[in-house]
């Protein structure tokens, strides 16, 4: 029985293919069994030097064309005089320009050693395969943030507005709190069941206040840093869609817009509801949208990425 180290070898199944031998048995990781052109494989292949796969007899002499590489005169990967069908077994004779000449694509997984042309999740030369599965990403590769960490940094930054607009508030409506401790303790005692108007009034322009000062610090945070605290804090940033760079003004104040603009109706009772309503959806529209863009992204053409 010939033993054979772990490495890439002829599918037994496939002629097409080449199918990974983990030193005990076939494994399902299989790739194209072609020959790389000196056009697709780039200079760093022009030299005619492939990596032997593990258990290989030997590496082929260098030089595009000659015995024993990719393109020889001979065919199967093999030199005059080397070994058919041997796999590079361990002991197999050496040919006078080199063994069959297989490209080495390291498998962590299985602890192979990694070829000369790059790992295991990287481009096979005149292939295409890269081995790996990536989440969602940007056009140009740039990874998309989770739901997850944009939900706590919206949080974050939900606590910043909130107490930034407290201390406006003790500025511009020092009553407001104390109006409204007193009129729920009036609700708990059964002697009230409407809110002033005076209170409602000042309710009405501390949600305005909040609305207002969500889309400054909204759109001055997008265009100085490309992102809010909270943002900042989990490690993501908002960047156009189609194209890496900081935001424009215009950009950053659109997105702030759509996102907190619903919420100066929040004063108004009848109208709270669908601000809420817009809130909530908004929030969540990534989790469906095949870009994982919230509705404020799809209308700024934005995404919020990794950093």
């Amino acid at each position: 029985m010939t033993t054979r180290e772990a490495g890439w070898y002829d599918d037994p199944q496939d002629a097409n293919l080449l199918r990974y031998w983990d030193g005990v048995m076939w494994t399902e990781h299989t790739s194209p069994r072609q020959k790389p052109g000196l056009d697709q494989a780039g200079a760093g292949y022009g030299q005619g030097t492939y990596a032997a796969g593990p258990g290989a007899g030997g590496q082929g002499q260098q030089g595009s064309g000659q015995p024993g590489q990719y393109g020889g005169a001979q065919g199967q990967y093999g030199a005059p005089g080397a070994p058919q069908d041997q796999y590079g077994a361990p002991g197999a004779p050496q040919g006078q320009q080199g063994q069959p000449n297989y490209p080495t694509y390291g498998a962590p997984q299985y602890g192979a050693p990694q070829g000369q042309q790059g790992g295991w999740g990287q481009p096979m030369p005149g292939g295409g395969y890269t081995g790996t599965m990536t989440g969602p990403t940007t056009p140009d590769g740039q990874p998309i943030g989770s739901w997850g960490m944009r939900l706590l940094a919206r949080i974050i930054d939900g606590i910043l507005v909130a107490v930034g607009g407290w201390l406006l508030s003790m500025v511009f409506m020092p009553d407001l709190m104390t109006d409204y401790t007193a009129f729920f303790e009036d609700v708990a005692a059964g002697d009230a069941t409407t809110m002033p108007a005076d209170l409602a009034g000042d309710f009405m322009a501390f949600s305005l206040m909040l609305a207002v000062l969500s889309i400054i610090y909204e759109t001055l945070m997008l265009k100085s840093a490309s992102a809010t605290v909270g943002k900042l804090a989990t490690g993501l940033r908002v960047r156009l869609r189609d194209q890496p760079g900081p935001l424009s003004w215009g950009t950053a104040a659109i997105r702030a817009l759509v996102w907190f603009g619903p919420n100066l109706l929040s004063g108004v009772q009848a109208l709270s509801f669908i601000s809420g309503l817009f809130g909530l959806l908004n929030g969540l529209w990534p989790l469906w949208d095949s870009k994982k863009q919230s509705l404020n992204d799809k209308i700024a053409k934005t995404n919020v990425v990794k950093k």
